[in-house]
């Protein structure tokens, strides 16, 4: 019975293929242990080992590295919830981590087939058996690619990555409900409900990560695409009145962010003035460099790997700027060219335009309109990749559909093998992706292979060799890290712990000063010396630091027991009290801690 439905209804049999393959692909992360970013997002950061209130409220008023005494320009609480679940159900064990990132990308492949599905086989343009049939094809082979695509395991198997898949999840799910939202005013004249749940999903996917508020700049590209009926301006007109509360809610969200949430510089992440972030039209150019290097990377997935370097453009006729400009002047000229040909009538029309502004507005964000982290990242992809695939899978199907028509039964055999090994390629390439990113060591070394000067990864590596004992290794990346100047404090902290650990102590203290040079919030240097300080006996050198520990890291019960300790030794048990009661208030944290101010309680209160 149940084979014979799905043999009746192909649509249940493209969405099992779906998550058959998806699952297959990604089955080689399951085991992957959480490292780099995850140190810091998950298992060092005592918010996300349970869900209490206290925890909520933190997530929704802290940077999301507040939890380890870090600053950054990040949000994310819902992203904080769903760390959160899985820690308290497994911790830091890998499998369900993995499990719910994979099963979050796989659902978003099948919300992709069911919406693209829904709109490409319902044309009102010809209905004929054949179309719909060709439709679901195209919805099927975007979202096909959009699963098994090797450039979507950097948001996938990367668990700090999971805001990318979390994100889009809830906007693709936020356009569901906004179709149906219209279906119900159409037949019944009312939808609240639909409305509501829509924009409440909008303000999880903002709430997983920032870049949910391109959403009602989507909304408006589906509705002109698929919706309207209507001359192209009207139908932007229509399209921006069908998104105006969602409008609403990104500009409550922004006005937030530049005022009560503005942990950082929200607008500009560097903190020190250079050529691309105080030039905007510099940071246009060099956006149009790293199209041309995403579209090569959409068609051949090879040489992956994370902080890639993009020289900075000042000029439109520097390579490859004009090739890139020539891309996007091309997609444009072509556009104007199908519209004028066709209006808004003709599925060529609204496919091309969908799929075109699906990619740029989903690449708005990261495109130096705002001068960000960095130039360029595979991850950045995962949302605008729909719209490139969608263009292509659909002029694939009408090829197809051609060869078939004119019975060119060679030809369409040839095209259909190469089809194929071209999809077995992407998820070979998703596999070995998958594979290396269970290995950390091998990991960054694969990096070093593109970006051999990168400050994080020979610091990671360095890391690395630190944590198997192996000195003489972690010094070397260390000191290659260090070397290309004052970016990241990190390497001259860890070289400073390497001459602490050899007895080096003034050696040892000019490191850790040079990193708080760096990076005044950076805490652990401000640990050491407190530690260095109170071991020679000087202990008011030793309360400096803690104090200033105290500013960073405001709720580490840890801090606060050892804060007592060296007041205890200045003879000032009023101090040490009040360390002790703070402590005790965070207990819930760090119950070992706990144990221990419970203990100096008692001890004081003799």
């Amino acid at each position: 019975m149940f084979r014979l439905n799905i043999v009746k209804n192909p649509t249940a049999l493209f969405i099992i293929t779906l998550i058959v393959v998806g699952f297959f692909v990604y089955s080689f992360n399951l085991n992957n242990q959480l490292f780099w970013d995850d140190d810091d997002w998950i298992i060092n950061n005592n918010f996300v080992h349970t869900i209490s209130w206290d925890n909520i409220k933190f997530w929704l008023t802290h940077n999301t590295l507040a939890g380890v005494g870090l600053q950054s320009n990040y949000y994310r609480p819902f992203l904080f919830f769903t760390f959160a679940l899985n820690w308290v159900i497994s911790e830091a064990k890998p499998f369900l981590w993995h499990l719910v990132s994979n099963s979050i990308h796989i659902a978003n492949a099948v919300i992709v087939f069911l919406l693209l599905n829904m709109v490409l086989t319902t044309s009102d343009v010809r209905k004929t058996s054949d179309v719909k049939i060709s439709g679901r094809w195209v919805a099927f082979l975007t979202a096909l690619i959009f699963v098994i695509h090797p450039l979507n395991t950097e948001a996938v198997s990367y668990i700090a990555g999971r805001g990318d898949p979390l994100s889009v999840f809830f906007m693709l799910l936020a356009l569901y409900l906004w179709i149906n939202d219209i279906e119900c005013r159409l037949s019944t004249g009312r939808s609240a409900v639909f409305k509501i749940l829509s924009l409440t999903a909008l303000v999880l996917a903002i709430l997983s990560r920032e870049t949910g508020i391109i959403f009602p700049a989507l909304l408006m590209v589906f509705y002109v695409s698929f919706i309207s009926k209507d001359r192209f301006l009207t139908a932007v007109i229509n399209s921006f009145k069908e998104a105006l509360p969602y409008f609403a809610v990104v500009a409550v969200y922004g006005i937030l962010r530049l005022t009560v949430l503005n942990f950082q510089n929200t607008l500009n992440f560097y903190i020190t003035p250079n050529l691309y972030s105080e030039n905007l039209i510099y940071r246009l150019f060099t956006f149009i460099h790293v199209l041309v290097d995403y579209f090569r990377l959409l068609f051949v997935p090879i040489g992956l790997h994370m902080e890639r370097s993009v020289i900075v453009h000042t000029s439109l006729f520097q390579w490859p700027v004009w090739l890139g400009a020539m891309i996007v002047a091309t997609i444009i000229a072509v556009g104007i060219f199908l519209y004028r040909k066709n209006k808004l009538a003709a599925s060529d029309v609204k496919v091309w335009f969908f799929g075109w502004g699906w990619f740029f507005v989903g690449l708005a964000m990261v495109s130096g309109i705002t001068p960000i982290n960095a130039e360029i990242y595979e991850h950045w992809l995962y949302l605008p990749m729909i719209g490139f695939w969608v263009v292509v899978a659909f002029y694939l199907v009408k090829l197809f559909d051609f060869l078939k028509f004119k019975k060119l039964s060679i030809l369409h055999f040839l095209f259909s093998a190469a089809l194929v090994a071209y999809l077995f390629f992407f998820s070979y390439q998703s596999i070995q992706r998958n594979l290396l990113w269970g290995n950390s060591l091998a990991f960054y070394l694969d990096i070093l292979k593109y970006e051999p000067d990168s400050v994080r990864i020979n610091n990671n590596v360095g890391n690395i060799y630190y944590n198997k004992k192996d000195m003489e290794n972690a010094e070397k990346y260390y000191k290659i890290a260090a070397s290309q100047g004052g970016i990241f404090a990190q390497p001259n902290y860890n070289l400073g712990t390497i001459l602490q650990a050899r007895g080096d102590i003034d050696g040892a203290i000019k490191l850790y000063e040079k990193a708080i040079e760096i990076d005044p919030n950076f805490y652990y240097p401000y640990q050491n010396l407190a530690v260095i300080y109170a071991q020679r006996g000087n202990f008011s050198e030793a309360a400096e630091n803690i104090e200033k520990l105290k500013l960073i890291i405001p709720n580490n019960p840890r801090v606060y027991y050892n804060s007592a300790l060296v007041y205890i030794a200045l003879n000032n048990k009023e101090k040490a009290r009040q360390d002790v009661q703070k402590g005790l208030e965070l207990t819930n944290l760090d119950p070992g801690t706990g144990k221990l101010l419970e203990e100096l309680a008692r001890e004081l209160s003799k």
